[in-house]
């Protein structure tokens, strides 16, 4: 590891590509996580307008209800996911 420090710190060129590299894999991480985010507010806001549109009440109590119902679920079906990703 010192090596690889070294190597960096004594050629600029070593130093520019890490840095250029490293900036591309945090913009690529952040484009993503904003996409993430992007589809969920979508999804919340089709969610609200669907029990709008059916009539039943919106309250906060409600939503905490049903995204904990939703949490259980997903955490359900990933640790089935990856038990079977473990057997293959």
């Amino acid at each position: 590891m010192d090596t690889i420090i070294n190597s960096l710190t004594d050629n600029p060129v070593y130093l520019a590509v890490a840095v250029v590299l490293a900036l591309v894999i945090l913009f690529g991480v952040v484009r993503k996580l904003v996409k993430l985010a992007l589809v969920m507010a979508a999804v919340l806001i089709m969610y609200i307008a669907y029990l709008v549109y059916s009539g039943e009440d919106v309250t906060i109590d409600r939503f905490k209800k049903d995204m904990q119902s939703a949490k259980e679920v997903i955490s359900e079906k990933a640790g089935e996911l990856s038990k079977s990703v473990k057997k293959k």
